[in-house]
């Protein structure tokens, strides 16, 4: 299953480099979320899919300007690119020359290959944690949120803003004397892009419904089935963690994103670096149809 679907996302690249096709897209084709599909991807590659895509069509254009007489303007629309300038500035990135020179030199060479979802499988970890499934009721958070860049994408920068994040939500719970033991980290993909920019984050604790809080906005987290993870080991490792959920388990399960937010559990378990902290992952999942496996 999971084989057959990174090599429909591969194929599907590949056959419209002139077009470059929307994660949307993609996601339907092989019946994911369009974040599941994102995060597989960079998960078992270690290239976003928009990276990989310009990388192929800078690839095959750069074997045009050697291979044939073609003006570069018409290589550049064929690789999808609007003008002859974006084009080069892209080109230049990636090959350290300007297209016109890399046609002087006559000689292909540093192309990006076309990805092997055999390679990236024989990669994968040793993740044999089985989640807990769980149909969670719906809840409401009092908390801050932010917007970040989630890593894959050109400028990631969630190791900076989300510890900030916290550190302000604490700082206004202590101020409000809040009574809170648990805490919710909550990962909104809906509002990021097709590069990983934009997602949402929230910090934040749960409230009986209708209360609010001073300073703090309130979320509303609908009913959701849960695959819940245990992760063991300090708060900088958590990434490890989720990369393997979506390269090893999710993929290969009978379950797939529903594309909802993701949920971080944070309670009195919770020692951020020691080694034995836990908190709890929760990715939104539902059953796939028999006819879409």
């Amino acid at each position: 299953m999971k084989k057959a679907r990174l090599e429909k996302v591969i194929a599907s690249i590949e056959t419209c480099l002139e077009r470059p096709l929307s994660v949307t897209e993609l996601a339907q084709q092989v019946h994911w979320s369009r974040w599941q599909v994102q995060r597989t991807f960079l998960a078992c590659f270690g290239y976003s899919l928009g990276y990989y895509s310009r990388c192929r069509r800078l690839s095959i254009a750069a074997a045009a300007l050697v291979d044939t007489e073609r003006a570069i303007l018409d290589i550049a629309v064929a690789a999808g690119f609007e003008t002859q300038q974006s084009f080069s500035r892209a080109f230049s990135q990636q090959f350290g020359l300007s297209p016109n020179r890399y046609r002087l030199r006559g000689q292909i060479c540093d192309l990006f290959p076309r990805l092997d979802p055999g390679v990236a499988l024989s990669r994968d970890g040793e993740f044999k944690m089985e989640p807990k499934i769980i149909s969670h009721q719906a809840k409401q958070l009092c908390g801050l949120d932010t917007r970040f860049n989630a890593f894959g994408s050109p400028d990631p920068d969630a190791m900076e803003l989300l510890p900030r994040l916290w550190q302000q939500m604490q700082a206004e719970v202590k101020k409000q004397n809040i009574a809170a033991t648990v805490y919710w980290g909550v990962v909104d993909s809906s509002t990021a892009n097709d590069q990983l920019q934009g997602m949402t984050y929230m910090a934040g604790f749960e409230v009986k419904p209708g209360k609010s809080c001073a300073n703090l906005k309130r979320f509303e987290i609908p009913a959701q089935t849960y695959a819940c993870y245990t992760h063991q080991g300090p708060l900088s490792r958590i990434g490890e963690t989720i990369e393997a959920i979506f390269r090893d388990w999710l993929p290969a399960s009978e379950y797939r994103h529903t594309g909802g937010p993701e949920l971080e559990l944070y309670d009195e378990r919770f020692a951020f670096e020691h080694p034995d902290s836990i908190l709890e992952y929760w990715v939104p999942v539902e059953k796939i149809a028999a006819s879409d496996r």
